[in-house]
């Protein structure tokens, strides 16, 4: 679509529906001829246009009205606590009951598997040393010399 005024799209919309004044009509008229895109979106909008017209709305029941207030006042008349409940229990927009089930499925699975998975021990991999003979006063030697080489900061 290549008009510049409005958005493209508004503007056909606009001439399918009848609301262009005549020069700015005949300005589309001219532009779709030469112009495959916008042409294409004409014919798909009036396309549209006709299948709205052909669409019959079903008849309202005539006690519809009586039906409605009746319906509002007794909803209006309910305690607090159960219209509270109610919002809660019933929302608006119905959710998928399996939808959480799936996502808590897929988690207690994920969970499983890692728990099966083992990582390998690391015990093992830290190496035993068994002395026979230990001195403590090298080890007490080894300990002052390790104290005295730590810097202040990191203690």
């Amino acid at each position: 679509m290549h008009t510049k005024a409005k958005d493209g799209a508004e503007v056909l919309v606009d001439y399918c529906s009848g609301a262009l004044s005549g020069v700015r009509a005949a300005e589309i008229v001219r532009h779709i001829a030469d112009c495959g895109d916008c042409r294409r979106v004409v014919e798909a909008q009036r396309e549209v246009w006709r299948t709205l017209d052909q669409f019959a709305a079903p008849e309202v029941s005539p006690n519809f009205d009586v039906r409605l207030y009746a319906r509002i006042a007794q909803e209006e008349s309910a305690p607090s606590w159960k219209r509270w409940a109610r919002r809660i229990l019933q929302p608006a927009v119905p959710v998928a009951v399996w939808k959480p089930a799936v996502s808590l499925a897929a988690a207690c699975a994920m969970l499983a598997v890692g728990l099966m998975v083992r990582l390998p021990d690391q015990a093992e991999k830290v190496p035993q040393v068994h002395a026979e003979h230990v001195d403590i006063e090298q080890v007490a030697s080894a300990l002052d010399d390790l104290e005295m080489l730590t810097p202040r900061s990191a203690m």
